[in-house]
């Protein structure tokens, strides 16, 4: 395989957002007067979104919440605060630079809202290092669609069967398959620790970041 571009999930796959996602949940839940959540069961709803985040809050209440106001309040106080304690996964910044030392690209795909992702990348200082970024709203379709991974093809000058992506989520794998690439399962993302992820047919699975430089010659 002729690998020119390597993209990355942002959430759980290229950094650990979940404590300040988690942090801004229960401000607005404590508010409203509801039962907070707890952090690490979080995770494996963020892959989901703030309407999966709102319904497992849902969940942890026993009773439905008026998830559009507690959205609206959520990613407003996600906004002031999502660069507090999130961190790049471990290893992650080894590999990025792997990655470019050896002249192949790196990029992000996510779902996540530019404002966020603007944010993150910008506090991580990794936005010298990517060569182009594609979020939620700069596309029609989220993931499992693959629009944002041709998208970030076409910002790269890059053909999708010369790319990899790599994801936490099966709905990652979905998207990257669509797309014609080269498909790895992150299983230190934010996956929940009874999910199978090889029925996601992910061409690769790992453990930790580091692994993946066995793929860049």
């Amino acid at each position: 395989m002729n690998i020119k571009c390597i993209f990355f999930d942002l959430d759980g796959t290229l950094a650990d957002t979940s404590i300040d996602m988690c942090n801004a949940l229960n401000s607005v839940l404590l508010n409203n007067k509801f039962k907070t959540v707890d952090c690490n069961k979080l995770k494996t709803h963020i892959s989901r979104g703030a309407k999966g985040i709102i319904s497992y809050a849902s969940d942890v209440n026993g009773r439905p919440i008026d998830s559009s106001l507690l959205r609206a309040e959520f990613l407003q106080e996600y906004s002031e605060k999502c660069f507090i304690h999130t961190t790049l996964i471990k290893n992650m910044m080894k590999l990025i630079d792997h990655i470019i030392s050896n002249n192949i690209l790196c990029g992000v795909v996510t779902n996540k809202h530019s404002k966020f992702v603007k944010k993150i990348i910008n506090g991580l200082q990794l936005d010298t290092k990517l060569s182009c970024i594609v979020t939620g709203d700069m596309v029609a379709e989220p993931k499992p669609s693959s629009e944002g991974l041709l998208e970030a093809c076409r910002l790269v000058n890059v053909a999708a069967t010369d790319c990899i992506y790599v994801g936490d989520d099966e709905r990652d794998i979905i998207a990257g398959k669509n797309a014609g690439m080269f498909t790895v399962a992150a299983d230190f993302g934010f996956v929940n620790k009874d999910e199978d992820l090889k029925s996601w047919q992910a061409d690769m699975i790992v453990n930790d970041p580091i692994e993946l430089i066995s793929l860049i010659i």
